[in-house]
């Protein structure tokens, strides 16, 4: 169960779910059952697989009583209202493209429809969605849009495809010299190989990430990526390196 939480903990939720579930069928109690469905709803909702993530809920709200029956409830009521948000803001996307003309407007809808799309786990219209305005970014030769649409083609696939799509927008970003798209799909690639605890791979990205955060002025960004660095500096057994990370991220 430690190996579980230290995947969420990580935000490596395929694995983390892979485990939780395991727990959920070798569970011998209410509460076992309760708390591994629970966090294996979570996962799934993070990895925008909505209504799989209610099945599990449910299993543990059949499983729960007092707060922790509340919990899960919010977290339902929670799953809920964001599918209807993403719904609604689909349908308005819809409603614009039917009369938006310029090709590179419809191109930055159809990319932002493809990523609603993907929120709530439709991936098939998503992917119909991203390869349409990849066709009118490559028309345009409009490189950034076309690396953006290419990092979040990545994220619908589970195999070599994703990293075939994050390869493509860093080899465009690097290109056009586009700084905040290189930091982004080199996180993308660190969280791909760390995924299968391919740890040196995942730190060689990781590095790069951090020396193009050096010229960026973003907090967020860094905190981020020295809070996963100083991780995985210790799970490679470099204290000092992990330390290093870990004191950079608590002074942002």
């Amino acid at each position: 169960m430690n190996d579980a939480l230290k995947y969420f903990n990580r935000e490596n939720y395929r694995r983390a779910l892979e485990l939780f579930l395991e727990n959920l069928d070798n569970a011998t109690t209410d509460d076992e059952r309760a708390y591994n469905a629970n966090l294996a709803g979570l996962c799934l909702y993070f990895l925008h697989y909505p209504n799989e993530a209610l099945n599990y809920f449910n299993i543990a709200l059949e499983n729960s009583e007092g707060e922790e029956n509340k919990k899960v409830q919010n977290n339902i009521d929670e799953v809920n209202r964001f599918v209807e948000r993403i719904k609604e803001d689909i349908e308005n996307i819809k409603s614009k493209l039917e009369e938006e003309d310029d090709k590179k407007k419809r191109g930055i809808l159809l990319s932002n429809l493809g990523l609603l799309h993907y929120f709530i786990g439709m991936r098939d219209e998503a992917e119909e969605n991203y390869e349409e305005a990849e066709k009118i970014f490559k028309i345009l030769r409009d490189n950034i849009a076309l690396g953006a649409v290419y990092s979040n083609r990545a994220m619908l696939y589970d195999d070599m495809r994703q990293l075939d799509y994050l390869y493509r927008a860093l080899d465009l970003f690097e290109k056009e010299g586009h700084l905040k798209g290189q930091v982004d799909t080199l996180h993308s690639l660190a969280m791909y190989y760390l995924e299968d605890d391919y740890i040196e791979e995942a730190f060689y990205f990781l590095k790069k990430e951090l020396a193009i955060l050096e010229n960026i002025d973003d907090k967020e960004l860094k905190r981020r990526a020295y809070e996963l660095a100083g991780d995985i500096a210790m799970e490679m057994g470099n204290v000092e390196e992990a330390m290093k990370y870990t004191e950079k991220a608590s002074q942002l």
